[in-house]
C-alpha cells in the first residue's frame, strides 16, 4: 500500500499591531477593514494593544475582528510589557510566572488561535531559566485547546541559540516563536557555520509561529530586505522554509507567520514606509509559500 504524502498546511499571515495605528489608523473599524482588504488573516496583539484599540470594550473588539474575518494571535508578557522604554524590572521567577498566569487568563476571553509569549529575562542563571520554563509549561498546559509558544527575543530567556537549544532539549513540550533576526544581532554573525546550522536545524523543529522580519548582524531590521540585505534575506527565507517543512511533517493544518516590521527605532530612519514594507513582506511570503508548495510536489 502506497503511503500518502504529508498535507501542506494552510498559510495564515497576521499583521502586528505594533506601529499600525500611527502608520494607518487607530480606528479599528477602519484598520481591520483595510487589513482584511489587503489579505491578512488576522492580527497579532498584546493585551495593552487590545485595551487601547477597543477603548476597553471587549465585545466591540471581538465583534470588529469577526466582522472583518480576522483571527487573533495574542501576546503575553511576563515583564517589560510592549517594551516601553525605561520600564524593565529585574523580577524573580515567581513574579514572572504570576504575570504569565494573569495574562493567560485575560487573553482567553478574546478567543486567540495562538498565544505568543515574551517570557523570562536574559540575566538569570541556568537554574532560574529552567525553573521558569517548568512553571510556564505547567501554566500553558491548563489551556490545551490553544497552542502557545515562547519568542526568541533579545532581553528574554531565549535571547541566544545555545541557551535555547539547551532548554528545548530539557523540556520536550517547549515550543517557539521564531524571531531569528534577534540572534544575528546577539551573536554578531550570520549563524551559517556548520555548528550553527546543526543547532538551528534542531531549534527549527520546535517552532510553531514565524516572525518574518529580515535583520542583519548589526540591526534587527533592515530597510529593504532584497536590496539592502540579499544574503540575510536568503538565509532567513531558508530557515522559514525549513519551518514550513517541519510543519508539513508534523501534520499541522495551519502555519502562521507575522511580517513584523516596526517603526523607529527598529526602522533605521523616519523616511522608511514601514506600512508598505510590512505589506510587501506579506505578499512576498504568500508567493514564496506557493513556490515552496510547488517545489514539494515534485
Amino acid at each position: 500500500m502506497m503511503s500518502s504524502k504529508p498535507h501542506n498546511p494552510q498559510l495564515k499571515i497576521f499583521r502586528t499591531i505594533w506601529g499600525a495605528e500611527s502608520q494607518f489608523s487607530s480606528d479599528i473599524n477602519v484598520l481591520f477593514s483595510e487589513l482584511h482588504r489587503l489579505g491578512f488573516d488576522g492580527i497579532e496583539a498584546s493585551l495593552n494593544d487590545i485595551h487601547r484599540l477597543s477603548k476597553n470594550n471587549d465585545e466591540f473588539f471581538i465583534e470588529t475582528l469577526s466582522k472583518n474575518q480576522l483571527e487573533l494571535i495574542a501576546i503575553c508578557y511576563t515583564n517589560w510589557a510592549d517594551f516601553v522604554p525605561e520600564t524593565w524590572e529585574d523580577l524573580t521567577v515567581d513574579e514572572h510566572l504570576n504575570n504569565l498566569k494573569r495574562e493567560l487568563e485575560q487573553v482567553m476571553k478574546y478567543n486567540p488561535i495562538h498565544i505568543n509569549i515574551h517570557g523570562g529575562q536574559d540575566n538569570w542563571t541556568l537554574e532560574q531559566q529552567e525553573a521558569f520554563f517548568q512553571g510556564a509549561l505547567d501554566l500553558q498546559a491548563k489551556y490545551p485547546n490553544v497552542t502557545s509558544s515562547h519568542e526568541t527575543h533579545r532581553g528574554r530567556s531565549l535571547f541566544n541559540p545555545t541557551l535555547t537549544l539547551h532548554l528545548i532539549s530539557r523540556f520536550p513540550n517547549l515550543r517557539l516563536t521564531a524571531d531569528f533576526s534577534h540572534w544575528l544581532v546577539v551573536c554578531e554573525r550570520l549563524l551559517n557555520h556548520p555548528s550553527d546550522i546543526e543547532r538551528m536545524r534542531q531549534i527549527i523543529s520546535r517552532v510553531d509561529h514565524i516572525h518574518a522580519r529580515v535583520g542583519s548582524v548589526d540591526h534587527a531590521q533592515v530597510n529593504d530586505p532584497l536590496i539592502n540585505a540579499p544574503k540575510e534575506t536568503q538565509l532567513m527565507q531558508n530557515w522559514w522554509q525549513m519551518i514550513w517543512t517541519e510543519h508539513m511533517k508534523q501534520n499541522k493544518t495551519i502555519t502562521t507567520l507575522t511580517p513584523e516590521y516596526g517603526p523607529i527605532p527598529y526602522a533605521m530612519s523616519s523616511d522608511i514606509d514601514v506600512w508598505k514594507l510590512t505589506n510587501q513582506e506579506m505578499e512576498r511570503q504568500r508567493n514564496n509559500y506557493q513556490q515552496w508548495i510547488i517545489q514539494n510536489q515534485d
